[in-house]
């Protein structure tokens, strides 16, 4: 059995970090640059967005890999060192988050051109989950578990069948995307409700199945899409909301969530099941400081 997968179903909520891209944005990510090329480019501020949540009291932190396999990732690269390699984003992104801590290999739905269909070159699309036996000193750690996140297709059946085949030992972790449809229900992208993927789950070979980002989805979405999740599986669940629906402000996007507002919607969340919490789009390392003590009062009530 995992050590992780015996923390998710230990009955006590794992923190999780929170967004990394928007953070990078504020560190200097220019807008359309690939996130991920940061590992390698700039380790050190991408450390520091680690660091910041590690010193928040997240226990699950996400690489920083989620726009590896697109192919700005590649005409980033390539601008800045004339070549692309695949393999050494994976390497550093593990020994960015350091130890002591669960690190989620992250992966993004889009291999190739962002605005191709899910999954839709997925023989391209890879990751990388243990160290280099050859070449100790590149990698020193490892992933606990695989993250396919941000996701609204039954297409990702097929990475996960190919995950499961090439890292068996790993858990694959499942976290979809959601809006509200013209009839105001609660779909993925491609149409489909929280019953219907929660009900797949299993089959799929999904170890874990999360909520994150979505379009114009609240806090209180999340909790719902958690409880419906749970009315059709019993696989450990996970939610990382966004912190509130952006707008534009002097040419940058405002989150209007504050991490005390945030804080204050998290019991919805820990009363509809979930077993690890965190943030997705907008929120900060002091959102995850403002959820650490909420989780840590229902921890001490298990």
């Amino acid at each position: 059995m995992s050590p992780f997968l015996d923390a998710l179903r230990s009955g006590h909520v794992l923190l999780m970090d929170g967004a990394m891209g928007t953070e990078l944005l504020r560190a200097g990510l220019k807008p359309g640059e690939n996130a991920a090329s940061w590992t390698i480019l700039h380790p050190e501020r991408v450390r520091a967005v680690h660091r910041a949540y590690r010193k928040a009291g997240a226990k699950v932190l996400l690489t920083n890999t989620f726009m590896v396999n697109c192919d700005s990732y590649c005409r980033t690269m390539r601008a800045a060192l004339g070549y692309c390699e695949h393999l050494a984003p994976w390497q550093g992104a593990y020994e960015l988050i350091g130890t002591d801590v669960y690190r989620l290999g992250a992966v993004g739905p889009v291999a190739g051109d962002a605005s191709a269909r899910e999954f839709d070159q997925y023989g391209r699309w890879f990751v990388v989950v243990d160290c280099n036996d050859d070449q100790p000193h590149q990698c020193c750690h490892f992933a606990h578990a695989i993250l396919l996140e941000t996701c609204s297709s039954p297409r990702v059946r097929y990475p996960i069948r190919q995950l499961r085949r090439w890292h068996p030992g790993h858990p694959v972790l499942l976290s979809l995307s959601f809006l509200r449809n013209e009839a105001g229900d609660l779909v993925t992208f491609s149409g489909h409700s929280p019953e219907w993927f929660a009900e797949r789950a299993r089959p799929y070979g999904v170890a874990a199945l999360g909520v994150n980002c979505g379009r114009d989805i609240s806090v209180s979405d999340c909790a719902e899409i958690v409880r419906r999740y749970r009315r059709v599986t019993d696989l450990p669940l996970f939610a990382r909301p966004n912190a509130g629906t952006p707008r534009k402000v002097r040419g940058r996007w405002v989150y209007p969530l504050t991490p005390e507002a945030m804080a204050d919607r998290l019991p919805e969340l820990l009363d509809a099941g979930v077993s690890m919490v965190g943030g997705c789009c907008g929120t900060t390392p002091e959102h995850i400081a403002a959820l650490r003590p909420v989780v840590a009062r229902w921890n001490r009530r298990r």
